[in-house]
């Protein structure tokens, strides 16, 4: 008689790896693609590009406005204005009637006055001659009577020439001093004219100075302006290749080239694995030793 029992277990493990990759590829249209490749050209001119030629120099004619304010006054008086602010003031003196009197005067005396006075001197002797005359043929030349008659006469002579010259002399006197005290007047007038002409000569001077100093500032002010214009225009034809190839690349990115652009994607898969099995058996059995086994 025999009895037999057996039984076995396993485990098995499997390991696996799988690899997987994919690539994505826009296809963009060909006008995309160029205006791209463009633009990116242009922007890639100007990598090596000094950015001090993007700098305008300063014009020809702001250097020479620089050099004429160089030369401007700044403080103080300028130095052409200090001889006019140094120079005395005009000085306008009155006439004086006596310094011309002497002109009128002296002629007078001369012509009319001494010349009257001859004539009266003459017609005074002939007065003396024909009283003498006269009192010889009375009878009374040597006597009291004719003493007395000569006495009255030549009194009456020296009166009239007393008279007569003093009225001239002082009709000379007045003559010569209206004629002289005109002079006088004239003279300070003159000399007020003169001395108002000094003052607008003066006046005259500084202001053309200071309209001078006007102008070349002016002249140094439009030189800068028009320095700053034509330095501008530099400066803008310098960043002209900048500035355009900022207006492209700000276009570009304005493109909907996105609404054109189209995508391909390829892709690949790999694994690897590993598989591990463990196991037990176990077997029994009961044999009679006369059946056998």
């Amino acid at each position: 008689m025999s009895l037999k029992i057996g039984g076995s277990k396993s485990k098995t493990k499997t390991t696996s790896n799988t690899n997987s990759s994919s690539t994505t590829t826009p296809i963009v249209p060909q006008w995309g693609a160029s205006l791209a490749q463009d633009v990116a050209g242009r922007v890639g001119g100007l990598v090596g590009l000094d950015p001090n030629t993007g700098v305008a120099p300063a014009h020809g004619l702001q250097t020479q406005a620089a050099a004429g304010a160089g030369s401007l006054n700044s403080q103080g008086s300028p130095s052409w204005l200090s001889p006019h602010l140094d120079a005395a003031t005009p000085f306008a003196s009155g006439g004086k009637a006596y310094d011309f009197m002497g002109k009128y005067l002296d002629p007078y005396l001369k012509d009319v006055v001494d010349a009257s006075a001859a004539d009266f001197d003459a017609n005074a002797g002939q007065v003396r001659a024909q009283q003498a005359l006269d009192l010889a043929g009375s009878g009374a030349f040597g006597g009291s009577g004719a003493a007395l008659t000569q006495s009255m006469t030549e009194g009456e002579l020296a009166r009239g020439r007393a008279s007569t010259l003093s009225g001239l002399r002082s009709k000379a006197f007045e003559t010569a001093l209206g004629a002289a005290a005109g002079d006088a007047d004239r003279a300070t007038q003159a000399r007020i004219a003169n001395a108002q002409t000094a003052l607008q000569d003066r006046a005259q001077k500084v202001g053309f100075g200071f309209q001078a100093d006007e102008n070349q500032r002016a002249n140094v002010a439009a030189q800068a302006g028009l320095g700053a214009s034509l330095r501008d225009i530099d400066q803008q034809q310098r960043q002209a290749p900048i500035s355009s190839t900022q207006q492209l690349v700000a276009m570009l990115s304005g493109l909907p080239i996105g609404l054109f652009t189209g995508e391909q994607k390829t892709g690949s898969e790999s694994s690897q694995g590993t598989s591990k099995t463990t196991g037990t058996t176990v077997n029994a059995g009961v044999s009679h030793p006369t059946l056998g086994a």
